[in-house]
């Protein structure tokens, strides 16, 4: 699935924890790739750790992910990405950053709908 953000065309794809080395090495749910464009989530049913896990928390968790892995991609294209680069002070790429974002927005959204905000 193709998804535009800022002009820029990302691939956001889906797929089973033995499909992707660098996931399951680095034990991710997702991870938005800059130099490729892509956005790639985990079929988090396909992991030992989740196998009998309820299809509702899931849904919910995967929905976080992409939530999640799309603010890194808007940053990045936003030119945030190297901007911010320091080691100790990236702040375009601090995970409780953007976790705060991603999991914020269904009621940051809600609040704006409601306001009269979009």
């Amino acid at each position: 699935m193709k998804i535009d953000v800022l002009g820029t065309k990302y691939n956001l794809r889906r797929v089973n924890y033995n499909q992707d080395e660098f996931m399951r090495k680095m034990n991710y749910g997702g991870y938005c790739d800059n130099n490729t464009k892509e956005i790639v989530i985990l079929n988090l049913r396909s992991t030992p750790d989740w196998a009998e896990a309820q299809e509702e928390i899931i849904q919910r968790m995967e929905k976080c992910t992409i939530r999640h892995e799309l603010v890194h991609a808007f940053l990045n294209e936003s030119g945030l990405q190297w901007n911010s680069f320091a080691p100790d002070k990236a702040w375009a790429k601090n995970e409780e950053m953007v976790d705060w974002f991603a999991i914020q927005f269904p009621k940051m959204y809600e609040a704006f709908r409601l306001a009269g905000g979009i």
